[in-house]
């Protein structure tokens, strides 16, 4: 059974279009084995251009790298480094394995030459590229919903208590305060479990996406409470912060920026 042992680097795999990884040399090799890991399996690492079906990889024996810049050529298609999206060959250049969009090729070398992180590079976009705006914004919006369920049975439950003893001002102030802290901690639980958990909450699984680190590993606990209080930053003011993601080349929101995350798609 062929196994490129010449690449140390990490793995990836997709399984129901959903990315899987990374995964060490010997437990892609135990996955092959096994055969969770087919002949028509993505797979990829950073040593190759994009994602390719594992039967693909084994017939050429290693993923091919180029180590100066190429011309492409012809129509066929790859995964810009840059942006994540498709694109003919004949519009695009081949840098040490990577291929550029000609429109991102002067800011991808401008990164180059300042030492800042590329994407592309320890950045894994998915077979998929990463996640639009509008996509994360509809995913947004019924996570929104969900847990807006949540907080009107708490506020309903906060009237009550009220109407109770409404002449007690003490005691109305307390509940709201309470109420408030009730509903955050909810928030903060509900991203916490389901992005540490599945890497991504009810409402990104939804629209087929998920929430990883620019490395393409899970966000920790701190992160992840990190990021949800960096969304009141990227809200204020306007919603610029999220408008941004409109724009970015990797899809970033503010809070992706500051807390160093990727949306990517999943199918």
């Amino acid at each position: 059974m062929f196994f490129p042992t010449n690449n140390p680097m990490q793995w990836y795999y997709a399984v129901n279009n959903e990315r899987q990884g990374p995964v060490p040399d010997a437990e892609f090799e135990s996955l092959v084995a096994t055969g969770v890991i087919k002949g028509d399996t993505l797979v990829w690492n950073a040593g190759m251009s994009e994602w390719k079906p594992y039967a693909q990889v084994a017939a050429s024996g290693a993923a091919a790298t180029a180590t100066a810049v190429t011309p492409g050529t012809g129509d066929e298609m790859e995964v810009c480094a840059v942006s994540g999206k498709r694109y003919p060959r004949r519009e695009m250049i081949n840098f040490e394995g990577k291929w550029i969009a000609a429109e991102h090729r002067d800011a991808y070398f401008q990164r180059l030459r300042e030492g800042v992180s590329q994407p592309g590079g320890d950045a894994v976009p998915g077979p998929y590229g990463y996640g639009g705006f509008w996509r994360r914004f509809l995913a947004r919006f019924v996570d929104g919903l969900i847990v807006g369920v949540a907080g009107v049975l708490i506020g309903v439950v906060a009237a009550m208590l009220i109407m109770a003893d409404p002449q007690n001002t003490t005691r109305m102030i307390l509940i709201q305060v309470v109420t408030q802290l009730i509903s955050l901690a909810i928030g903060i639980s509900y991203e916490v479990f389901f992005i540490r958990k599945y890497d991504a909450t009810p409402g990104k699984m939804a629209l087929g996406l998920k929430l990883l680190r620019v490395d393409g590993s899970k966000l920790s606990v701190g992160r992840v409470i990190g990021r949800y209080f960096s969304h009141i930053i990227s809200a204020l003011p306007l919603m610029i912060g999220y408008i941004m993601a409109g724009f970015d080349e990797e899809k970033r929101a503010l809070h992706d920026r500051i807390c160093d995350t990727r949306v990517i798609k999943t199918k």
